[in-house]
């Protein structure tokens, strides 16, 4: 943390300083993990193991169980065929997490802008959410993917 903020300016440099002495200071990293496949023998990811789009999406218990009714349907409609209900839950279920991932990927960038135009554009925009019609275009846009559950 040193290294990437020491000549950032503003007070960075003093902020550093303290990090050592300070009693209640925190530090911890926001990060997304992407799979290239969730499933391996008998053992398959569910919930935030596999698709967790990110920790500031909000979205993960929702997806979690988005994902493990999937899973279940797609095993009943396997038999217990594991092998085979594996890969329909990853190929319906997998495009749709990644979309969401990306778009996380998109808006966490946002979220520490570098330069005072960045920050003025973040300030401002989040300012904007707090009108209805805004937050609507935007839940509309980026937070609402329609996904088709079949009925098993």
């Amino acid at each position: 943390m040193r290294s990437e903020f020491e000549n950032a300016g503003w007070k960075c440099a003093e902020l550093l300083s303290k990090i050592n002495t300070a009693p209640d200071f925190y530090f911890d990293v926001v990060s997304q993990i992407r799979m290239s496949y969730w499933s391996k023998d008998r053992i398959t990811l569910v919930g935030d193991a596999c698709d967790c789009p990110s920790l500031l999406s909000g979205q993960g218990s929702t997806l979690a169980m988005v994902g493990a009714y999937i899973l279940a349907g797609e095993l009943k409609e396997e038999n217990g065929n594991y092998k085979a209900a594996f890969e329909r839950y990853e190929n319906i279920f997998k495009p749709f997490i990644e979309r969401k991932q990306n778009i996380a990927q998109t808006f966490a960038r946002s979220l520490v802008p570098k330069s005072k135009l960045g920050i003025w554009l973040r300030n401002t925009f989040t300012n904007l959410m707090f009108l209805p019609f805004v937050s609507r275009l935007f839940i509309k846009q980026f937070i609402n993917d329609k996904l088709k559950l079949k009925t098993y």
